[in-house]
């Protein structure tokens, strides 16, 4: 009954945008589409930039599908446009989307929820080693992620609060897709990522035969299970809907998890982790964004 419902829908697939992940999100949203378009379904697709965003409201969507990342797409931006005109739209809400886009506010926000441990933030107050990680405290796709090794680079880097700087730790990076399932919380599975270069960057995440994906993680049981379940309690405390990705590290020192951040846009390209994960537990593409659509109606 739903399968029928969901093709009588108006959507409008949303990518492009003006963020540095512009790329990216086109391609998730083409993939998206040209699937939902294949299976007959009711589906326009949109381009977006700062200066057509008049044409939403031209086509009078049923329902968006937010295949934007970045800037106005995982901020809350497009979310609230759609709130205030009325509209549906995939993926959490706007105060979600709001919150787990600012790392730094994310991090604080688990330690006291959930006591979730995250790599230590570096100021000029605490001690550390170099080197250090810098990252944008918004964004996505590894873009401006950059190591420092003297305090001539953490200098300029240390007072923009636009940037997170990090102690690095060393070990298995680790993905974890969760769904809402027919209103049901699930993890999809935990994937281990390795890779040649000297973190999981744009490179390593978009082109084919640049990274290795294990599936399932080649971690312990109790380790696999701990990432399955605490990745739902993530998902549930921040008010995540439809799809989230949760990225952590296992410290090859300490053997302890360490929680990175949370993607309320996951990439729906063809080498994205999303639907591979989707894959692994016999939930087709197409089903994947079948449940991505219900779960916002």
């Amino acid at each position: 009954m739903i399968d029928k419902n969901i093709k009588l829908l108006k959507i409008l697939v949303i990518a492009g945008g003006w963020s540095d992940e512009r790329e990216v999100s086109l391609m998730s949203g083409r993939n998206v589409f040209s699937t939902l378009k294949r299976d007959k379904f009711n589906v326009k697709f949109l381009d977006i930039k700062k200066n057509n965003i008049d044409q939403i409201s031209a086509f009078k969507p049923d329902i968006i599908f937010n295949s934007l990342h970045g800037e106005f797409g995982e901020d809350g931006g497009i979310n609230s446009f759609a709130n205030k005109n009325n509209i549906l739209i995939t993926h959490s809400g706007a105060i979600s989307s709001a919150l787990c886009f600012n790392k730094r506010l994310l991090k604080l926000f688990l330690k006291k929820e959930l006591n979730i441990l995250s790599p230590k933030e570096i100021s000029n107050k605490n001690k550390f080693k170099f080197p250090l990680i810098s990252k944008p405290n918004w964004g996505g796709s590894s873009k401006g992620i950059k190591f420092l090794d003297n305090r001539k680079e953490l200098k300029k880097k240390i007072n923009n609060h636009q940037n997170l700087i990090e102690e690095v730790i060393y070990g298995k990076e680790l993905t974890v897709t969760v769904i809402e399932n027919n209103k049901k919380i699930k993890s999809l599975g935990v994937t281990e990522i390795e890779f040649d270069n000297q973190h999981y960057d744009y490179l390593a995440k978009y082109t084919k035969n640049k990274s290795s994906h294990f599936l399932p993680a080649r971690i312990s049981k109790s380790q696999y299970d701990f990432l399955m379940e605490i990745s739902k309690k993530i998902f549930c405390v921040c008010g995540c809907k439809g799809i989230a990705r949760l990225d952590y590290i296992l410290n090859s020192k300490n053997r302890k998890i360490y929680f990175l951040e949370l993607n309320t846009h996951p990439g729906l390209t063809k080498l994205s982790l999303a639907p591979e994960q989707a894959n692994y537990q016999s939930f087709s593409y197409l089903n994947l964004l079948k449940q991505i659509i219900t779960s916002s109606l």
